[in-house]
Formats: C-alpha cells, sequence, structure tokens
C-alpha cells in the first residue's frame, strides 16, 4: 500500500513540532495545547500501528481512540516526557506505522475498520465503518494537516 502522501504529512507535522522547542515562550495556555496535541498524536499513532498490524495479517479491525483522547492518559505522557521526547516519539511511531503500512497488499486496503470514537471532550462519535485506504487518506489529508496547522499557529503564542 502506497504511503506517500501519509509520510509527507508526517514530515510537515515534525517540522511544525521542532519548531518549537521545550523553553519555547509560550502562555501556558498555548504550552498545554502543544503538549495535549503531541501526546494526542502519540497515543493515536500506536493505536493506529496495532490496528495496520491486524489489516496486514487479515484480522477483523476496529478502532477504539478513548486511550488519545484520555485526559489521565495524555497527562501522564506529558508529565513523563519532554516535549522533544513527544517528538521523538511521534517520529518513531510514523517510521513503525508507514513501514506496516507499506507491507499490506493493495487488495487489503479495502479492508472495513470500524471506527468507535470519542470526541476531544468524550463524547461519543456515532461508530462507522470506512475502509482501511479511506482511513490513512483522512489521516494524511486532514488529521494531521489540522495539527500541524494548529502547532504552527501555537508556536507564535505568546
Amino acid at each position: 500500500m502506497d504511503a506517500t502522501a501519509l509520510d509527507a504529512a508526517y514530515r510537515d507535522l515534525l517540522t511544525a513540532a521542532e519548531a518549537i522547542s521545550d523553553t519555547a515562550a509560550l502562555a501556558a495556555p498555548a504550552r498545554s495545547a502543544v503538549d495535549w496535541t503531541l501526546s494526542h498524536l502519540v497515543l493515536s499513532d500506536r493505536i493506529l500501528t496495532a490496528a495496520a498490524r491486524d489489516v496486514l495479517a487479515g484480522l477483523p479491525v476496529t478502532i477504539d481512540n478513548r486511550q488519545a483522547m484520555d485526559d489521565t492518559a495524555i497527562d501522564s505522557l506529558v508529565a513523563s516526557t519532554t516535549h522533544a521526547q513527544r517528538v521523538d516519539l511521534i517520529r518513531r511511531n510514523a517510521t513503525d506505522l508507514s513501514t506496516v503500512i507499506k507491507a499490506i497488499p493493495d487488495h487489503a486496503a479495502a479492508t472495513l475498520v470500524q471506527l468507535r470514537l470519542v470526541s476531544r471532550d468524550g463524547q461519543p462519535v456515532p461508530d462507522q465503518q470506512l475502509s482501511w485506504s479511506g482511513l490513512i487518506r483522512l489521516r494524511a489529508t486532514e488529521h494531521l494537516p489540522g495539527h500541524t496547522a494548529r502547532l504552527r499557529a501555537l508556536a507564535f503564542t505568546e
């Protein structure tokens, strides 16, 4: 399966994240938003990589993003890592995800994925199904670019 667009989206995201340092003079709400965004991405990338392995193995795939939206999990990751470490975790997770995606045969890209999602405020989103390739396309064209734009905007918040 082709991961070109996903790889490009991660490169842009990492460039934006690296432009913000641990010592950047950000207002507390902006720093908190940066920390939340990076931690959310670290956690969601792990979920997606596990799902990609299921697709590769021909197993049924359900993606439940509750852990990637959970304040306790995010707060724990923020407390146990620096900004630079979170950026490095995203880089490593992106590499892992891309590697598995590239190993998925093209015919498996049509695998239906059950999505069980919650919004940022913890409210359930109606369950839905999407093809694996559709999910990865959304990740590459909407989800990651949205977080990249947010990080870029936050970098200039004082």
